[in-house]
């Protein structure tokens, strides 16, 4: 088929079966497999992935967020459902069309009528679609011995046609793909220089991207604005994301244009949402999260906020029920907290026991000081006792008891007074222990004595009576009145935490000698004496986690050898006896070849240095990567290699 007319996508369907369905689909339809479409599908220049913004891959946001990236005339999407029927849209003419039919022959025939074509036959093989998520999953590595053997000969020879093509796109490249779109080729093309892409496809939102690969973030955001007043989905989705990444206030009028160009795409709809509250606006937040819900009903999030969006607008039972939907969908922190407040405001205090309980322990720490802020922006009385309550189980029990007197001063006869009294009787004695456990140099847990120069990490374990807070971890290690070294470590803690054992941030002593070490946590101190002596590079690079390896990523030494009297001797042999094993293939590679222009070993190439290395080139090179650890992102072998050129 001409390039010039293979403009048609038919991408894998979800649910069971969907794989073999949208392939026999795609046959019929006489477009390219959706096994090779879905392999070439071009990458996005934002970390998150495609589904940030298609959402549902599935759905007409999948279909117009596909057809726009791969620039094809028309993309068909779609799902098997649990009960066998297809659900599909086809998107053309920047329309997504709906259809629903019980069969893949009566869904052929619609697609073709609507696309103007005459169907080929439909070879349907419902048994090809474990193979072929496989082959999905696993390319270009995928052996399809094991389901040929078991396959009729007619399912087995399409299994082998879509083997064949995937070997082709990847020893190949998408170019040998010619039924894939125009655009899609372009990408695989330039993605190497995002600047030479057509203004086509993914062209566009990777030409607003790529600055800020290279660090020119005013390029990138001038781009990004540039895209707002495209028609297309695709461009101002990722105007969204490059905006908001960037901290640009623009982001915000980028979430509502989003939602224009593209209802049908839940990414504008919760940006939307966000921006309305930042902005205080929650009769807008509610709008854009029932516009969300309406998108993507099973998303907690957005019941969740939706929730709270309530609340801010007076109404407290339909607060009640989003909430609960979102913690029905997904237990989270955030909706039992603002349930705990929504019945507490009733006055139904059963419940609020029981939903700031269940907060308490889905939360890791980071949700509680917003809930606490929330009680104290309602203004009222009765919250102080909701406060002393999340407080005294967050550790924070000096506080606790101070909202619990407040309370009791302030409303002396109310329901909660007892439960106050009895929670104040229990803060009277908390007592908080602390002790140093052990200590670890890189991955390895240690003991002392230590040498001079290395990072050396505390285990701090600590206990209370009541419960521990998150906060602030001092380490001193003193020559008597004198600190010689400080670490802090500021710890989070999850709420209704009585006890733990942390790996506090490192100390480095830089004199040998005998010290005593303090650590100072949660109103509670603990002292131990330690001798810092001699070390070795070997110790020094393990206490930093520094770890060396071979050309195949295993460590040169164990941990233990490392940390060993013999450690340094012991890294420097293996190091010796790798590199210079490697000479004679660095010889074959001609940067390697080449007389060094500077430096020490002026006049020698790597090759060379590496074939005739001693152990004092080897303690230089790993005396350079204590100073720039990044040297050691690599193989030491090639790291060595890399350091002979960069030597002065």
């Amino acid at each position: 088929m001409s390039l010039a007319f293979a403009t048609g996508l038919v991408l894998p369907f979800g649910g069971p079966g969907g794989n073999a369905v949208s392939l026999a689909l795609s046959q019929s339809l006489q477009t390219a497999s959706p096994i090779v479409a879905e392999l070439a599908f071009p990458e996005t220049p934002w970390p998150q992935g495609w589904s940030v913004v298609m959402g549902d891959p599935d759905g007409p946001g999948g279909a117009r967020i596909a057809a726009e990236a791969t620039g094809a005339d028309w993309v068909l999407v779609g799902k098997v459902g649990g009960d066998g029927w297809i659900n599909a849209y086809l998107l053309k003419d920047g329309r997504a069309l709906p259809a629903r039919f019980s069969n893949p022959g009566l869904l052929a025939s619609w697609a073709a009528l609507q696309l103007g074509k005459k169907p080929a036959p439909l070879d349907f093989y419902p048994e090809l679609d474990k193979p072929l998520a496989d082959l999905l999953e696993s390319a270009p590595h995928f052996d399809a011995e094991p389901y040929l053997q078991n396959l009729a000969p007619k399912a087995a020879k399409v299994l082998e046609r879509q083997v064949s093509l995937v070997t082709t796109l990847y020893g190949h490249g998408a170019a040998a793909a010619k039924t894939l779109p125009a655009a899609v080729l372009d990408f695989w093309k330039h993605r190497q220089n995002p600047e030479e892409m057509a203004d086509a496809g993914v062209g566009p939102v990777w030409k607003a991207f790529y600055p800020i690969m290279n660090d020119d973030q005013k390029t990138a955001v001038a781009r990004a604005k540039a895209l707002l007043g495209s028609r297309r989905a695709l461009d101002v989705a990722g105007a969204v994301l490059l905006l908001r990444s960037t901290n640009d206030p623009t982001w915000r009028q980028a979430a509502a244009r989003l939602t224009t160009v593209a209802p049908e795409l839940v990414l504008g709809w919760e940006e939307l949402s966000f921006a309305a509250f930042e902005q205080n606006d929650a009769t807008l937040a509610q709008k854009a999260l029932l516009k969300a819900i309406e998108l993507d009903p099973q998303k907690s999030l957005y019941w969740t906020n939706l929730g709270w969006a309530d609340y801010l607008l007076g109404e407290i039972y339909q607060a009640i029920y989003a909430s609960r939907r979102g913690l029905d969908l997904e237990e989270n922190p955030v909706a039992a907290y603002n349930l705990g407040l929504f019945h507490a405001l009733l006055g139904d205090y059963g419940d609020a026991f029981g939903y700031y309980r269940q907060a308490l322990r889905l939360d890791d720490g980071s949700e509680v000081q917003a809930a606490l802020g929330d009680l104290k922006n309602t203004r009222k009385d009765a919250m102080l006792f909701w406060r002393g309550y999340l407080l005294a189980r967050s550790g924070r029990w000096r506080e606790a008891r101070r909202a619990y007197v407040e309370f009791l001063q302030r409303l002396p006869n109310h329901r909660l007074a007892d439960e106050a009294k009895a929670e104040l009787e229990a803060l009277q004695d908390v007592k908080n222990k602390l002790a140093v456990t052990g200590y670890k140099l890189g991955p390895l847990e240690v003991q002392p004595p230590f040498g001079v120069d290395e990072e050396v990490r505390p285990l701090l374990t600590a206990s209370s009576n009541a419960y521990l807070p998150s906060g602030k971890v001092t380490v001193r290690v003193l020559a008597g009145d004198k600190v010689v070294a400080q670490s802090i470590t500021n710890l989070t803690v999850p709420p209704l935490t009585s006890g733990f054992t942390r790996e506090l941030e490192p100390f480095t002593v830089h004199e040998p000698g005998e010290y005593e070490l303090t650590v100072e946590y949660a109103g509670a101190r603990t002292q131990a004496k330690i001798t810092v002596g001699s070390t070795n590079l070997a110790r020094q690079l393990l206490s930093r986690g520094l770890v060396p390896t071979d050309l195949d990523g295993n460590p040169l030494l164990p941990d233990e050898d490392l940390a060993g009297p013999e450690g340094e001797k012991k890294l420097i042999a293996a190091t010796l006896s790798r590199v210079r094993s490697a000479a004679a293939q660095a010889a074959k590679i001609e940067r390697f070849t080449k007389p060094l222009a500077h430096g020490p070993y002026k006049g020698k190439s790597v090759a060379q240095l590496m074939a005739a290395a001693d152990a004092k080139m080897v303690e230089r090179f790993y005396q350079d990567v204590l100073h720039d650890p990044e040297m050691l992102d690599e193989d030491a072998v090639n790291a060595f290699a890399h350091w002979l050129e960069r030597v002065r």
